[in-house]
């Protein structure tokens, strides 16, 4: 199988024998998949500028099985995103969600999209926070682990702002009656809820509680392993 000029991102690379590398990439039309670049960790190697994460590359590649061989890679005409400063650990930390959440080969076009478009975004070193959890939200929704921000999931009400509530992973946040608050799960207010539900993360506080929400419920789609790349965030 031969493929020609795809849209991707590497999201991870590692040596491979003297000056070979593996590369983890994204591609916008086949997903998420591994190839081997020969000899691109050479000097010599006019590869060795080219393949870096975040740049927006073209790339091709060839052969069966799960470690096709690379042909060409080259920039794309657009400018690359602006990975400076917050920017940067951010980026690392999305790739790392995208390993571990999006399955080998399956096409996630719309993925593709929101991760180009968020790479972009944190270029705006006053939104990064905020550009990360509406990523992790929409990330989980385009996966089909949609989170219930609107309603009650146990009485189907409107989410009321002064009321707080505990939440519930694959079922929802459920309204705290007195005596019902465990330590076993979340508690976020009302306010949040909602204000996350229409982007809007403005308020220090609701990005606080939204923060410690989506690292609960990340934690239960990524298992015990801890995510690496939060430790850049140090």
């Amino acid at each position: 199988m031969r493929i020609q000029d795809q849209p991707a991102y590497i999201l991870h690379q590692r040596p491979f024998r003297d000056s070979s590398q593996i590369l983890e990439l994204f591609s916008r039309d086949h997903g998420r998949l591994s190839v081997l670049s020969r000899g691109s960790r050479s000097a010599k190697s006019r590869l060795r500028g080219v393949l870096q994460a975040f740049q927006p590359l073209q790339v091709s590649w060839s052969g069966k099985g799960e470690l096709p061989v690379l042909g060409r890679a080259e920039l794309m005409q657009q400018r690359p995103p602006n990975m400076k400063g917050m920017a940067l650990p951010c980026g690392f930390y999305m790739n790392e969600l995208i390993m571990r959440l999006l399955h080998r080969h399956d096409v996630y076009e719309d993925a593709y999209d929101l991760y180009q478009q968020t790479l972009y975004a944190l270029s705006r070193p006053d939104s990064v926070e905020i550009e990360l959890r509406l990523f992790e939200k929409n990330l989980l929704q385009l996966l089909g682990f949609g989170l219930n921000l609107s309603e009650d999931a146990d009485t189907g009400d409107r989410i009321d702002e002064r009321q707080d509530y505990m939440y519930y992973i694959e079922h929802g946040p459920v309204a705290v009656r007195s005596g019902l608050a465990d330590s076993h799960h979340l508690v976020i207010s009302g306010q949040s809820l909602q204000a996350y539900e229409q982007n809007d993360l403005s308020s220090p506080q609701t990005r606080k509680e939204i923060k410690s929400l989506m690292r609960y419920v990340l934690s239960y789609y990524l298992g015990e392993k801890p995510l690496k790349s939060r430790e850049l965030f140090r």
